[in-house]
């Protein structure tokens, strides 16, 4: 029953112990709240975010690597801030309203343990002190939701391909202007924290501003040294960077992204004579990978087919050829290569090009058209990782 909760909420804030303690330290607060949880000490600059904003607007930006507890620390923080700002209204924002929704009921969750007694809905909800949390995604409204506490956007940027799209990324600076920043009240804070993407994510273009505090958390300091040893120690992450690409890695664990034009692949391994492999495998798994320069009816750029050897988990480069040429004749390269190297042959055709896509594909059998849902680069990422 309700009365029941009330009581054991009472006991659980006698065990939390007096306001006083609650309000001396948010690192502290959140392993008495969720045991399960160690001291965030790593996040420190998060918290001490957080702690200002009781006394002071804040403008921060802040860089954190993935799986390093950012979002359960600011979930714990919005908490630790509503039990001592009574009758304030904050705002947890991430990409998708479904994701905001999600991440507020567990900070509901952290409130009832906290002993708030909260209530409502996952879009909305109160403490029995009258402190408020909404939890709209990127996008959606905050119409008649002044913030006057922390407006919090965590994680805006869905996936490097919405944070590589230029619309994507103006869709959230524009609703992050024209939405968020409009509804705050003298005296609000505001936190955005996130995982960096890219030169021009929101994190970046903010910190451009004037006004913004921009802290970068590396998964690795400049001294060598792991951001989260007791979570994520160094030969971990070391094994990390050797999966994936160095710009995912600058971006993604050291909050450094590079423009497109930086380094995607990393230098290749050769093989011949004095060389690392001394010949090439004389079997294998062959494929190909095209690049057409054609639409139904033009050609102006190289087209290319690259053909390639898997042995175990390596890849050799087996051939190479590039041709400025019509369709025609680049047909008969193609069912050259098909007939030399025997094996699937892909090309990513976007919409205007699928008239020559279907012009080779009745003269090369294993040729095979796929939709092109994004640029080459965003799709050069996982295979370069």
């Amino acid at each position: 029953s309700s009365t029941n909760w009330s009581e054991a909420a009472k006991k659980r804030l006698a065990r939390l112990g007096s306001k006083g303690s609650i309000e001396a330290s948010l690192l502290d607060f959140v392993p008495r709240v969720t045991p399960r949880w160690e001291r965030p000490q790593h996040l420190a600059p998060i918290a001490n975010v957080l702690e200002r904003a009781l006394t002071e607007p804040v403008r921060a930006l802040i860089s954190v690597p993935p799986q390093h507890g950012k979002t359960e620390t600011i979930k714990h923080g919005l908490v630790w801030y509503m039990a001592q700002r009574p009758h304030s209204r904050s705002a947890f924002v991430s990409y998708a309203a479904q994701k905001s929704e999600a991440e507020s009921l567990a900070t509901q969750w952290i409130a009832e343990a906290a002993g708030l007694q909260p209530d409502g809905s996952r879009k909305a909800w109160r403490c029995e002190n009258g402190a408020q949390l909404v939890a709209p995604g990127i996008g959606g409204p905050l119409t008649g939701y002044g913030i006057d506490g922390i407006l919090v956007v965590d994680d805006p940027h869905k996936d490097r391909r919405e944070a590589e799209s230029s619309v994507q990324r103006n869709h959230v600076v524009d609703w992050f202007q024209s939405v968020a920043l409009t509804r705050l009240h003298p005296g609000a804070s505001v936190l955005v924290v996130h995982t960096r993407w890219h030169p021009d994510d929101l994190y970046g273009q903010l910190a451009r501003r004037e006004g913004w505090e921009a802290i970068n958390l590396p998964a690795v300091s400049e001294d060598g040294e792991a951001l989260w040893p007791s979570h994520r120690p160094l030969d971990f992450l070391e094994q990390q960077r050797s999966e994936v690409s160095e710009y995912e890695w600058a971006s993604l664990f050291m909050g450094e992204p590079r423009p497109r034009g930086g380094s995607v692949f990393q230098e290749p391994v050769y093989y011949g004579p004095g060389e690392a492999y001394e010949e090439l495998p004389e079997t294998g798994a062959d494929a190909h990978g095209t690049d057409l320069a054609y639409t139904a009816k033009t050609y102006a750029d190289f087209s290319v087919v690259v053909t390639l050897r898997r042995v175990g988990s390596l890849y050799y480069v087996i051939d190479v050829v590039r041709k400025q040429c019509e369709a025609t004749v680049f047909c008969g390269v193609l069912a050259r290569q098909a007939r030399r190297y025997p094996g699937r042959m892909v090309w990513h055709a976007s919409g205007t090009e699928k008239g020559a896509a279907q012009f080779i594909k009745a003269r090369v059998p294993l040729f095979e058209v796929r939709n092109a849902t994004t640029d080459k680069f965003v799709r050069a990422q996982p295979v370069a990782a």
